[in-house]
């Protein structure tokens, strides 16, 4: 059973939290969930640095840098104050988002090291390497310090969120798999409500070319569709959440009014 498999790898900590979220992109297509889908591929592949980046993958760090000066004088791991940086610099000395694939946070906290490093950008480096006074030092190099605890944290957090998930799913629909596969309009919206609580924290954006929302606040935007334009509604529909199962019944009343807005579609 799909949810028997997912909570079971969820509760385990040995086991790989890849296979847990590969088993989260097999549900989403299986209760046919685009929230579900695009978060767990995301967690599978990385966010974009043009993403909204969920608030368990930012950390709070510490910069350090290291340090060359004349008759081959160094200072190594020394501190970088955000106060020395200018205010749109800030971040890499304050705060570090984890972009990259979950499976290289799961290697990393393998190792005995009881910290880990991000590398500042090269350009960053270069642009602040004489910039900082230090008698007469100059910046080499600069990284972000973070520690592993908070990383094994960030994975738990993981784990944690797709088991509440599963085992609401579990208890709103059924835990075989052809439940899973049946799954009605009504139970589609409850599902879509159990994974923004749970899996987004109750507040989720989404967004496309049309439209954008949140689960608390929706922002209205104008829309221009063409009448009779199904393709295009129907894309707009699914970006602000529109489950499949509800676009499959408001296709079928649309069809039914004659292409018009008749007492089938008003119901719907």
């Amino acid at each position: 059973m799909l949810l028997d498999d997912i909570i079971n790898l969820a509760t385990d900590n040995q086991q790989s939290i890849t296979v847990l979220l590969r088993k989260c992109v097999v549900l989403a297509h299986q209760i046919k969930n685009e929230r579900l889908k695009v978060w767990a591929s995301k967690e599978l592949n990385g966010y974009s640095p043009s993403d909204e980046i969920p608030s368990y993958r930012v950390f709070t760090i510490i910069a350090k840098g290291n340090f060359s000066g004349s008759f081959g004088r160094q200072l190594r791991n020394w501190e970088i104050p955000p106060i020395l940086l200018e205010e749109r610099h800030r971040d890499w000395a304050t705060t570090c988002p984890l972009i990259h694939p979950i499976s290289s946070y799961e290697d990393l906290t393998k190792g005995e090291e009881k910290c880990i490093q991000t590398s500042w950008d090269p350009n960053i480096v270069l642009y602040y390497q004489k910039r900082f006074s230090n008698q007469g030092f100059n910046l080499i190099s600069a990284w972000q310090e973070l520690s592993k605890s908070g990383v094994v944290g960030m994975l738990d957090t993981v784990r944690n969120r797709v088991l509440n998930m599963a085992l609401d799913i579990q208890t709103e629909i059924g835990d075989k798999d052809e439940d899973l596969k049946k799954i009605s309009a009504e139970e589609s919206r409850k599902v879509d409500q159990t994974i923004i609580t749970h899996i987004y924290g109750g507040n989720v954006y989404m967004s496309t070319g049309q439209s954008s929302m949140t689960a608390s606040t929706v922002q209205q935007v104008q829309q221009n569709i063409a009448a009779g334009d199904w393709n295009h509604l129907s894309q707009v529909l699914r970006g602000a959440g529109v489950s499949e199962p509800e676009l499959d019944e408001l296709s079928l009343a649309v069809s039914q009014d004659g292409q018009k807005l008749g007492p089938k579609v008003k119901d719907w």
